[in-house]
């Protein structure tokens, strides 16, 4: 990346044009349509915004524009009164300019207390500068600056003008900070922190359009905050310990509320439609990583057309979740930037500006999902970006985890921690309490959890299956150790001091069981050792280890369940040697790997040929609701007839019950 000027007047404002369209795109598209504008601008930031990016750097792409021998801001200010004269149909083009401001604000932090005018301009001259360096800038920059403040008054102006299309202007002058105050206002206060600030609005019972006093509702989120220290940045934390900047933050606060609609989400104009919230589900496949929105069923809307900026996205209900279809919003703009569409009959939101996501597991959403709360003791992982690396970092450092290499997922910019679990509740409590992470908060461990145990396999998807005889611990919660409070299977458990409640010895049979206490309700299986396979499968020479069969290396090859779900088959790589020494022999090679418990065929798929389907045990078709990727799958198979074989017939009726679950007309012969 250069950081040199250019040699022409078209390279020197090259980079600036590039930045300009770049915060545009960021803080004032569509996507803010009637949500207040926070131009939060920091070093993070930058770097997330230029991604990459072979351009220069903010600081020296505002700096390689302005006039260092006179007013050094003219430059800008010209092309702002050319942008007047003419349509203004996107923001004036003191962009740029504007950020730089925003970014001296967000340096003083560094080695100064308070916002006094002296520290301000010291960081804006180490923000923008001449190439040949020196220090007589900053005194042409400080007694110039009325130049920026009409800017920001211009970008106010511009922002009222079209009608909260492209946000809500939180630009407001300062009495007491009359020239400084408005970059230093837009510093205070970032995208993750008006999310919460929606929840605190919520959290004292206010209501949209009501009359608030900007000193009292200050002091109310300093009282909320010393209850929920885990929901606002550190700037904004430390903005309230100091009370020096009460001045800039008060009038900011009102401004925030006066744009609220009500909800603690991204709703938009007050509306009483039903939302329907996305949120992300990571799958952890054989190949890798996969991404996708879940979009949990809402009371009385079965399907409607959401309109966005970018399209339609269309919703229908099909077994208490929505199929998405149409235009879905990109994961990455959405986390971002937030998203919002509205139809007929519901909305549907993203909110937009979080770096760090907590999931955990969901069997309807079949993987993943995003949470809001963590519990002491359930398995979970993180989604992050570059600017919530170091928080996350922070916060499982106090919990007493270690940082371990992330992986990466198909989302641009954002990575997945390794899973992990919470085993202190004390020390989980007290890492949030303390942490920048405001996308989560903790909830006290108040569901029935399952310790020890001999699991069958220990992917998520086999985390409740356990080996008959081997069947695992229960660990009740103080609150439910009462007599009768707990049942297993319907009937009373009787649950010790301690709460851990051991399960074996039992009689119980193979199959489900629930543990519930307090409305909630554990289930787990239990499945008896495995016994030969019935027959002998393909593949399959007597006298090896029951319980496994052989599949091939290489192509696509997966277990199907009675339920139609598929399972993928977890294979070795070649080992290196042979593939070093006898290259001509790689591909086609096999290896033996076990069989899920509850998995009926083995389909292998290779390049060409019909899949090949072995019977593994004899079930019955027992199909619920298949997700999209179940029925891409079985689109290959419903046509595959495997007459002459002695398990045909059954393979028909699972062929049958698969194509059920395709709507009429949505396949065809071919």
């Amino acid at each position: 990346m250069r950081d040199e000027p250019g040699d022409g007047p078209g390279s020197r404002w090259a980079a600036y044009e590039w930045w300009q369209a770049r915060l545009a795109e960021a803080f004032f598209s569509e996507h803010r349509k009637d949500t207040p504008v926070l131009f939060f601008i920091s070093d993070n930031e930058l770097r997330e915004l230029q991604d990459g990016a072979e351009v220069q750097g903010l600081s020296t792409a505002v700096s390689s524009v302005l006039a260092w021998h006179e007013d050094p801001y003219r430059p800008v200010s010209d092309r702002c009164r050319v942008w007047r004269r003419g349509k203004r149909e996107d923001p004036p083009p003191c962009l740029p300019l504007l950020a730089a401001a925003v970014l001296a604000a967000a340096r003083m932090q560094r080695t100064e207390a308070g916002p006094g005018a002296p520290a301000y301009y010291a960081r804006l001259a180490e923000v923008l500068r001449p190439y040949w360096g020196g220090e007589r800038h900053r005194k042409r920059l400080e007694s110039n600056y009325e130049a920026v403040v009409g800017q920001w008054v211009c970008l106010d102006e511009w922002l009222r003008e079209q009608g909260g299309a492209r946000g809500l202007s939180t630009i407001r002058k300062n009495a007491a900070f009359r020239k400084i105050g408005y970059a230093q206002s837009q510093a205070l206060v970032r995208a993750s922190d008006h999310a919460a600030l929606r929840r605190f609005f919520r959290s004292e019972n206010l209501s949209p359009g009501q009359e608030v006093q900007g000193g009292r509702l200050l002091e109310k989120l300093r009282m909320w905050n010393s209850v929920n220290p885990g929901g606002l940045s550190q700037r904004l934390r430390q903005a309230l310990h100091s009370r020096v900047e009460d001045q800039l933050l008060e009038p900011l606060l009102v401004t925030l509320f006066e744009g609220w609609d009500g909800s603690t989400a991204l709703g938009h104009g007050g509306s009483s439609l039903p939302q329907v919230r996305l949120r992300v589900v990571l799958e952890d496949e054989f190949t890798g990583w996969e991404a996708r929105w879940h979009a949990e069923a809402v009371s009385g809307v079965e399907h409607d057309s959401l309109r966005h900026p970018a399209g339609t996205l269309e919703v229908a209900l099909e077994d208490q979740v929505y199929e998405l279809s149409g235009a879905i919003p990109d994961l990455a703009q959405a986390l971002q930037h937030g998203f919002f569409a509205r139809g007929a009959v519901a909305e549907a939101c993203v909110e937009g500006g979080r770096n760090v996501l907590a999931l955990r597991e969901d069997s309807v959403a079949g993987g993943w999902m995003e949470t809001d709360v963590l519990t002491a003791l359930e398995p979970c992982v993180f989604l992050f970006n570059p600017s919530g690396q170091g928080p996350l970092q922070s916060l499982l450092a106090g919990a007493g985890h270690q940082w371990r290499r992330p992986e990466s997922v198909p989302v641009p910019g954002w990575q997945v921690t390794p899973e992990l679990r919470f085993d202190d509740e004390q020390a989980l409590a007290a890492a949030l309490s303390q942490s920048a992470v405001g996308s989560v908060r903790h909830q006290p461990q108040r569901r029935l959890s399952l310790r020890n145990g001999l699991l069958v396999e220990r992917g998520w998807r086999h985390r409740s299956l356990f080996l008959l005889g081997g069947e695992p611990d229960a660990m009740v919660p103080e609150a439910y150790r009462g007599p009768g409070l707990v049942t297993l299977d319907g009937q009373p458990l009787a649950v010790p001091p301690d709460g851990l409640t051991a399960l074996r010895g039992k009689g119980l049979a193979p199959g489900r069981h629930v543990l519930a206490a307090g409305g909630t309700a554990t289930d787990f299986y239990l499945t008896p050792p495995p016994e030969p396979l019935v027959g002998v499968p393909d593949g399959l020479v007597p006298g090896t280890p029951p319980g496994t069969v052989a599949v091939p290396l290489d192509g696509d090859v997966r277990f199907l369940t009675a339920k139609g779900h598929f399972l993928a088959a977890r294979r070795p790589q070649e080992p290196v040697w042979w593939t070093e020494r006898a290259p001509a022999l790689c591909g086609g090679g096999t290896a033996r790997i076990p069989v899920p418990p509850d998995a009926v065929w083995l389909v292998a798929c290779s390049g060409g040929s019909d899949p090949a389907v072995t019977l593994l045990q004899p079930r019955e078709p027992d199909f619920g609701s298949l997700s999209r990727a179940a029925k891409d799958f079985w689109r290959g198979l419903v046509l595959l007839d495997l007459a002459g074989a002695a398990h045909s017939p059954l393979w028909k009726r699972y062929r049958e019950a698969a194509l059920s679950q395709f709507p009429r007309g949505g396949f065809t012969r071919v």
